[in-house]
């Protein structure tokens, strides 16, 4: 793989690594840009295709897949590698990132199934009769989720965004790794974070002296968690596969929903609506809103 752009510091306790298409150009530079505002540890990749794993529009070519540069890197460099899709900014600084060397960590990632207000809350515009006329606001509702987690007296699964993911260079980090690389290989076309979800939650020896952290919606965060400050974002809208269908592509389900239990508390149910510029939730009755209560929490729009 050939390097864009790097930072190689003298102290180096892990390393961000990510890779981009030529027609990403523009936002990887955007991410080496907030990289440099931190001085982090980096090597971004430009290649000449991206594997299916990574992109729907992607080639069949095994080299380009996220395991591999992960993998490829911990050979090189012996220390915990960071992955970041191209398209992710950071805003703040990653502190967590030094904590997860220092408590020896060997896998982490953001897991659904282990965040009890996983809810995303989508723009709505509705137009309001006011004393200055009829005016357009912008609210927001409940609107994205899983409504499962994990269920504490069985053994705990994985439901991952995979924008966002470290590994340390243990054997046991290297294990999933390959295991969930052999995958790929198998399934090229089912998304390389479905795939990630599978190899945890079904191999028989991935987990063996795995030690795992699950990140904080904010190291990975997306427009619609707007009560999470964002330290590494996603700014814009989320694509999305064409035909994703994970047990059609492989045959194989992608968490057991056995170990599952249904998730019913929300931080704001669906049938309000939330005022973040007056921090007040709302419902509409009668074509009428009404104000439920105001609340204090920050919110990041």
């Amino acid at each position: 793989m050939k390097i864009y752009k790097e930072n190689k510091l003298k102290v180096e306790e892990f390393l961000i690594v990510s890779f981009f298409t030529q027609n990403y150009k523009d936002k990887a530079d955007r991410l080496i840009n907030s990289l440099n505002n931190f001085n982090l540890n980096y090597k971004i990749f430009e290649v000449p295709t991206i594997h299916y794993s990574k992109s729907d529009k992607g080639s069949n070519d095994i080299n380009y897949c996220m395991p591999k540069l992960i993998i490829d890197m911990l050979k090189q460099f012996k220390i915990p590698i960071i992955f970041l899709d191209c398209d992710l900014v950071v805003m703040k600084e990653p502190k967590l990132f030094y904590s997860l060397r220092e408590k020896n960590i060997d896998f982490a990632i953001y897991n659904w199934l282990e965040d009890s207000e996983n809810d995303g809350y989508l723009p709505v515009k509705l137009k309001i009769n006011s004393e200055k006329g009829e005016i357009e606001e912008t609210y927001y509702i409940n609107s994205v989720n899983v409504k499962l987690l994990n269920n504490p007296n069985k053994e705990g699964q994985l439901f991952s965004s995979g924008g966002v993911a470290y590994f340390s260079e243990s054997n046991s980090s290297i294990n999933v790794l390959n295991e969930w690389l052999e995958n790929i290989i198998k399934y090229p076309k089912a998304p390389d974070d479905q795939l990630l979800d599978h190899t945890f939650n079904y191999s028989s020896t991935v987990r063996k002296n795995l030690k795992v952290e699950w990140l904080d919606k904010s190291y990975c965060r997306v427009f619609w968690w707007i009560f999470s400050e964002p330290i590494i974002n996603h700014p814009g809208q989320m694509s999305h596969r064409v035909n994703d269908n994970f047990f059609q592509i492989t045959g194989k389900e992608r968490f057991k929903i056995e170990n599952t239990i249904k998730r019913n508390s929300s931080k704001v149910s669906k049938e309000f609506i939330i005022d973040a510029k007056n921090k007040k939730i709302l419902k509409v009755e009668k074509g009428k809103i009404f104000v439920v209560r105001s609340f204090t929490e920050s919110v990041y729009v």
